[in-house]
């Protein structure tokens, strides 16, 4: 046979049956263009890998652990891409949920993503999905139009306050989507909130709940949080009543729990720290009161007066300069002086340029010299330009090799002070974007020589070393003047919270628990501006970090009731 596929000039000559299906193919009907584009789809369909194989782990800028591909192919493959991810917090459901993302996205399965978060947290979902999965993204404003559907388009965030508002809640409601991630998704539970009914108006094939607390203080949280991705699995609302309301009124003890457990496990997703071994290492943390001046003392007290009587009746543009220019003071009065010659105080601008080396910076430059004798590196953090620039000046009076990162340079000057500091510099000064999204662990010193008002960017500053990778405990010192505001907002979140010992990301869950629009630096302005002195502010203080702490002790009895809930059985 193969001898009479031969020719005697050696070019090949067709088979019998490949000549047979060239007939029968020629003589067939033209294919229906449609059809021939659903059978094209349908092959690239089945030549996918399964999700056994995560397509996008060789595009990931950063290596996940066993469990979050663990998570993601649990979701994909046996929830179908509807799921809860309730992980303590700290341990990456935003990884979880982009790899999740990631995957259905290369398959041509989730074209259209959304993303609803907390404003303070678009952010940072934009940098960790550009950053760390090449995803990219567009932030809508309430102004946006949704954009047509194209192909593989940006992923779509927007943030929670905006999105349960229109014109952009009639935007978003008025499209389908393939995907809709919400995080903090414990604020979505309420069917009569504006937030719970934004996710419920939403359509979407792929839904992930993203919150380490599914149930806060009744069983009922439970139930609404599941019928958002798993409509009918726990049954009506009654029935659910029926077969698992607590006996005994303790929400950690429904009836049938085994049974509740098994159809809960169907479309959550928990791990504990304890269960996926991710330790790090302490913070070691501690406040220096520092002493000022008598100038600065004198400056600072005169300008807290003004403040507090201009306030009182400042519509609210003035208001927000008032606000900057006290958290302006509390850094150096140098990086005051600007704000206060705009202000028409040219008195008090006169008297903060005045004050060229003010106590903090004196002993911020001792420190880092002990530091550096030690062969330490030290990263030390300010939140304005003025003060940074002021701190490099003393230390380079002071023989003290620093580099400088801040927000404006270019980005190769930026990379060139993270090598510096990294091969050859021992202290690092920066402004708050410093560092973003870059890996700082060989550096476990850090010194804020100014303290954020939003105990957000503080734990921020503290994430950039205190992060899976870092081996050595991390030190941390905030320095503060004695009569600041930022001495009161120091002891409260030290007394009242423990802040400094909360793992990365239970803050976040603490505040939120307070209001779901509370915005700690404006609480902290409100109480200085209506308190007569610094007594008066001290107690409006304490009675903030009251609610502070109430906050905390209900988080920590919602973790508990979680694990009682949903955690394995003892069996």
């Amino acid at each position: 046979m193969l001898a009479r596929e031969q020719s005697t000039v050696g070019q090949p000559v067709l088979p019998e049956a490949l000549l047979g299906l060239l007939g029968r193919l020629a003589a067939a009907p033209a294919a229906d263009p449609v059809t021939s584009a659903l059978v094209d789809q349908a092959v690239a369909v089945l030549r996918r890998p399964g999700f056994d194989t995560l397509l996008s782990l060789p595009q990931l800028t950063f290596q996940p652990f066993d469990y979050q591909r663990e998570t993601a192919a649990t979701v994909l493959r046996r929830m179908r891409g509807r799921a809860i991810l309730a992980d303590e917090v700290g341990l990456g459901k935003t990884i979880e949920a982009g790899l999740i993302a990631s995957e259905l996205r290369l398959r041509g399965l989730a074209d259209r993503t959304l993303v609803i978060t907390p404003a303070g947290l678009v952010e940072q979902w934009r940098d960790e999905l550009e950053r760390k999965f090449g995803l990219p993204t567009v932030i809508l404003s309430g102004k946006d139009p949704v954009p047509e559907r194209r192909g593989n388009q940006p992923v779509l965030l927007a943030s929670l306050a905006a999105g349960r508002r229109d014109p952009l809640k009639t935007r978003l409601t008025g499209v389908g989507w393939d995907l809709v991630i919400a995080d903090e998704a414990h604020r979505l539970r309420s069917t009569r909130s504006a937030s719970g009914k934004l996710i419920r108006a939403l359509t979407t094939r792929f839904l992930l709940l993203l919150t380490a607390t599914p149930v806060e203080n009744k069983l009922q949280d439970l139930y609404e949080m599941i019928s958002l991705v798993a409509p009918g699995l726990l049954g009506t609302p009654s029935r659910f009543r029926t077969r698992h309301a607590p006996s005994g009124g303790d929400v950690r003890s429904p009836r049938n729990l085994t049974e509740l457990r098994a159809r809960t496990q169907q479309v959550m997703v928990r791990h504990r720290r304890s269960e996926v071994a991710l330790r790090l290492p302490q913070r070691l943390a501690e406040t220096v009161l520092v002493t000022p001046d008598a100038d600065e003392r004198d400056m600072y007290a005169e300008l807290a007066d003004r403040i507090r009587v201009e306030a009182k009746e400042a519509p609210a543009g003035r208001r927000l300069a008032l606000r900057s220019v006290a958290r302006l003071a509390g850094s150096t009065p140098a990086a005051a002086a600007p704000t206060l010659t705009k202000l028409g105080w040219s008195d008090l601008a006169a008297a903060a340029a005045a004050i060229t080396a003010p106590a903090k910076v004196r002993l911020l430059v001792a420190k880092l010299g002990e530091h550096v004798a030690r062969g330490e590196k030290v990263l030390v953090f300010t939140a304005f330009r003025q003060t940074l620039d002021a701190v490099a000046a003393s230390t380079r009076m002071a023989g003290i090799d620093a580099a400088v990162y801040h927000g404006s340079l270019p980005r190769a000057d930026k990379e060139r002070a993270i090598g510096a500091f990294r091969d050859d510099r021992p202290v690092l000064l920066s402004t708050e974007s410093a560092g973003e999204g870059r890996n700082l662990q060989f550096c476990h010193v850090m010194i804020n020589l100014d303290l954020p008002w939003n105990p957000m960017q503080i734990e921020q500053r503290l994430g950039r070393l205190h992060r899976v990778g870092q081996t050595e405990d991390v030190r941390l010192t905030n320095l503060a003047c004695r009569g600041s505001i930022e001495e009161r907002i120091l002891h409260v979140l030290e007394t009242k919270i423990n802040m400094f010992e909360l793992v990365v990301g239970e803050l976040d869950m603490i505040l939120g628990r307070i209001d779901e629009d509370f915005d700690f630096e404006r609480a902290v302005f409100d109480a200085f501006t209506t308190s007569e002195d610094g007594d008066g502010f001290a107690r409006s203080m304490d009675e903030i970090g009251e609610d502070l702490a109430a906050a905390r002790t209900g988080y920590l009895a919602d973790r508990s009731t979680v694990d009682a809930l949903v955690g394995e059985d003892d069996a």
